[in-house]
C-alpha cells in the first residue's frame, strides 16, 4: 500500500510538470466522457426509469391491441372488460385516456391536461398519494356517479398554494363540480413518459369530460390505454398469450372493428408505445453509440499524446528499470497517471452533464397541444456511470503506452542519440497507428 501511494504522489508530480499536456488531455477526455454521461442521464431518466414514483416498476407493463411488430392500437372499454375480468396473469389491469379539461368557476376558463382512469389506476401503478387517497372500487361502478378528482403535486402547488387542507375542497371541471380526494407525489407526473398530467378523474366520468360523449358501451371507439402489473413468475409471452385468448370473443362478435387488431401485445414499460419512450427507445441507443465513438477517438488521441510524452521520458524509465524497478511497477505507475487524467476529465464531464442534461427536449417533436415534460437529473446512478466510464477510459488510453514504454531495452535506449526525438522506427509506427497523419508527396510539394 505504501508503494501505491508513492506512485500516486509521483504521478501527480509528473502531471504537474506538464500542465499544457494535462489540460489538453483532460479537456479532450471531458468532452468524450461528457457526451456519454449526458446521454446516459437521458437513458437513466427515460428508459431505465420511465415513470418515476412507481413501486416495483419492472412488474408494470403496457398492453396494446396489435400483433407484435404492428402499429400499436388502444382498446375499447368492452375490450378492457374482456381482458380484465377473470384473468390470471396480472394482479390488476388498469386503463386510462388523456382528456383536455377546462377549469371553470373561477374567472376565465383554463385548459389543463387531465386523464380519465379506472379506479385501480393508482393501485396497479403502485403510486400512493401524499395527501388523501386514490380512487375507490365503488367509483368504478356507475357512469357519472363518481365526481371526484386526484390532482398532481405541481397543480396543487400552482393552483392551491400547497394548501394542506386541500382534500375535500371542490374544483369545477367542464362546469361540473368534483371533490378533490388526493394529491400525487411530486415525482409522479403521469403514466405516459414525457407527458405531464395534472388531474385524474374516474373513468366513469368519461362522458362529462369527453366531447365524444359516453364511450363505455361503445364497441367501435378504440380509446383506452391499458397497463397491467404482472404476477410473480409470469413472463411477457405468457401474459400476451392469455390476453389474446381472452380477446377472442370480442373479435368474433365485432370482426369488422377488430380487423387487423385481433391480438394483444405486451410491452415492458420502457417501450410503452403510447409515450415518448417508443421514440426514445430508438433514438437514445443510437446517440449512445455515437457518443461511444467520440469517446474512443478521444482515447486514441490522448493515448498518442501520452506516447509522445513518454518518448521524452524514456531515459527516466530505463534508469528506474536499471535501479531495480519491475515492469509491473512501471506499468502501474503509468496507468495511475492515465487514471488520474481520466478522473479529472470525468469531473469536468459531470459539470458538462449538469449543463447539457436538460437539452433532451430539443430532440422531441414540437407540439403546442401536448404538455411535454421530462425531468432529467444526474442522480447516483449517473455519478456511478461517470466513475466507471472514467476508469475504463483511463485504462483504455493508458494501457498501450504503458506497456510499450515499460518494454524498452535499457541498454539500447542509453546508447541512443540524446538528440533524437522520434524514439526509433518502432515507436514511430505505433504513433502513426494511433492518429491519422496527412503526408505530402515529395514530387508535388
Amino acid at each position: 500500500m505504501t508503494s501505491f501511494w508513492q506512485d500516486v504522489r509521483y504521478s501527480l508530480r509528473m502531471i504537474a510538470k506538464a500542465p499544457g499536456y494535462a489540460a489538453i488531455a483532460i479537456l479532450t477526455l471531458a468532452l468524450g466522457i461528457g457526451a456519454n454521461t449526458t446521454i446516459f442521464s437521458w437513458i437513466n431518466s427515460t428508459l431505465l426509469n420511465p415513470v418515476p414514483g412507481l413501486a416495483s416498476p419492472s412488474e408494470v407493463v403496457s398492453l396494446t391491441l396489435s400483433k407484435p411488430g404492428d402499429n400499436p392500437f388502444p382498446f375499447t372499454y368492452p375490450d378492457l372488460e374482456a381482458l380484465r375480468d377473470g384473468q390470471q396473469s396480472f394482479t390488476g389491469i388498469a386503463a386510462c385516456n388523456f382528456a383536455q379539461m377546462s377549469l371553470t368557476g373561477k374567472g376565465k376558463p383554463e385548459r389543463v391536461w387531465g386523464m380519465v382512469a379506472s379506479a385501480n389506476y393508482f393501485d396497479v401503478l403502485g403510486v400512493r398519494p401524499i395527501l388523501g387517497r386514490g380512487f375507490l372500487p365503488t367509483e368504478d361502478e356507475k357512469p357519472g356517479g363518481a365526481p371526484v378528482a386526484v390532482i398532481s403535486y405541481r397543480f396543487w402547488q400552482t393552483h392551491f398554494g400547497a394548501n394542506p387542507e386541500i382534500v375535500g375542497q371542490t374544483i369545477e371541471i367542464n362546469q361540473h363540480p368534483y371533490t378533490i380526494v388526493g394529491v400525487t407525489p411530486a415525482v409522479f407526473q403521469g403514466s405516459q413518459t414525457g407527458v405531464r398530467t395534472d388531474i385524474w378523474v374516474p373513468i366513469m366520468m368519461e362522458a362529462q369530460v369527453n366531447p365524444l360523449g359516453d364511450l363505455l358501451q361503445d364497441h367501435h371507439q378504440f380509446w383506452l390505454l391499458a397497463f397491467g402489473r404482472l404476477k410473480p413468475g409470469v413472463r411477457l409471452e405468457q401474459a400476451q398469450a392469455e390476453m389474446t385468448l381472452r380477446l377472442k370473443p370480442e373479435v368474433k362478435n365485432y370482426p369488422v372493428e377488430h380487423k387487423g387488431h385481433d391480438s394483444v401485445t405486451v410491452y415492458p414499460l420502457w417501450r410503452n408505445p403510447f409515450g415518448l419512450n417508443f421514440f426514445l427507445s430508438t433514438l437514445l441507443p443510437a446517440l449512445m453509440c455515437i457518443a461511444g465513438l467520440v469517446l474512443l477517438l478521444a482515447c486514441v488521441n490522448v493515448a498518442n499524446l501520452m506516447l509522445v510524452r513518454l518518448v521524452g521520458r524514456r531515459r527516466e524509465i530505463v534508469i528506474r528499470m536499471s535501479l531495480g524497478a519491475s515492469r509491473w511497477r512501471l506499468v502501474r505507475q503509468l496507468l495511475l497517471e492515465s487514471l488520474m487524467l481520466a478522473l479529472a476529465g470525468g469531473a469536468v464531464a459531470l459539470l458538462i452533464t449538469s449543463w447539457t442534461e436538460g437539452t433532451l427536449l430539443r430532440f422531441l417533436p414540437v407540439t403546442e397541444d401536448v404538455p411535454l415534460e421530462l425531468r432529467i437529473a444526474a442522480d447516483r446512478t449517473v455519478l456511478l456511470a461517470a466513475l466507471v466510464i472514467s476508469v475504463l477510459t483511463g485504462v483504455i488510453f493508458g494501457i498501450l503506452p504503458a506497456l510499450r514504454s515499460s518494454g524498452v531495452a535499457p541498454v539500447a535506449v542509453l546508447k541512443e542519440d540524446t538528440g533524437s526525438a522520434s524514439g526509433g522506427l518502432r515507436k514511430a509506427r505505433l504513433t502513426s497507428g494511433l492518429v491519422w497523419r496527412k503526408f505530402r508527396c515529395p514530387c508535388c510539394c
